[in-house]
């Protein structure tokens, strides 16, 4: 197999720069959706029924299944069982995507790395130019 270039190793370490932005903002709404759900609960008056703990937990719609109804709570800010599921849903596979752009994409360079005491940039290859050829022309 033939050996990455250095083209391909920037190309890589910009990913993991990209990949790991749009997971931290991702994680950050995930986190203020989880959030506002604790919240939510805490402020709730609680009685420890066993009735009351077997029931589902209603929203102001009592639907809790309706994915327009969650998105509605979720606009108006109460809490939905359906957003709560689906945030823990994506902090899960948050934290995978994390290991997996860990394992498989190389670390992003530091500036350690393209600093004058680091090593030089490769020559780029020559791509092109002015090439003489020779042409024959026959009678």
């Amino acid at each position: 197999m033939a050996a990455v270039s250095s083209d391909h190793d920037a190309l890589l370490a910009d990913l993991r720069i990209l990949a790991d932005t749009v997971l931290d903002r991702v994680e950050a709404l995930v986190e203020q959706v989880a959030a506002q759900d604790g919240a939510s609960r805490t402020d709730t008056p609680s009685n420890d029924s066993a009735a009351e703990a077997s029931v589902p937990a209603q929203t102001a719609g009592g639907c809790t299944w309706c994915p327009l109804c969650a998105v509605a709570a979720l606009v108006r800010g109460e809490n939905h069982e359906l957003i709560t599921k689906l945030a823990s849903q994506l902090a899960a596979l948050i934290a995978i995507i994390r290991e997996l752009v860990a394992r498989f994409l190389p670390p992003p360079r530091t500036e350690a790395d393209t600093g004058p005491d680091g090593p030089p940039p490769p020559e780029p290859p020559d791509r092109g130019g002015f090439v003489p050829i020779s042409v024959t022309i026959r009678p």
